[in-house]
């Protein structure tokens, strides 16, 4: 039987805007992203509805970075 080691998470978290560019991007009130999201049928709290937008502006921002910054 193999020795299998468990990978130790890291105590700290990862530091995600090491990853991210510092580009400035206009941010949707969380109110009207809550609406637009209840509007097109999703069942989400409020809160719910800015973490969505959170990880959609974090993706945004991955993007950008890739394309539009020097490697």
């Amino acid at each position: 039987m193999k020795n299998d080691k468990v990978k130790k998470q890291p105590k700290s978290p990862v530091d995600i805007n090491r990853y991210i560019p510092s580009i400035e991007l206009k941010k949707i009130p969380p109110e009207k992203a809550f609406a637009i999201l209840k509007k097109t049928g999703y069942d989400i709290n409020e809160e719910e509805s800015e973490e969505i937008m959170q990880i959609l502006y974090i993706i945004v921002q991955l993007t950008l970075k890739e394309f539009f910054t020097p490697s």
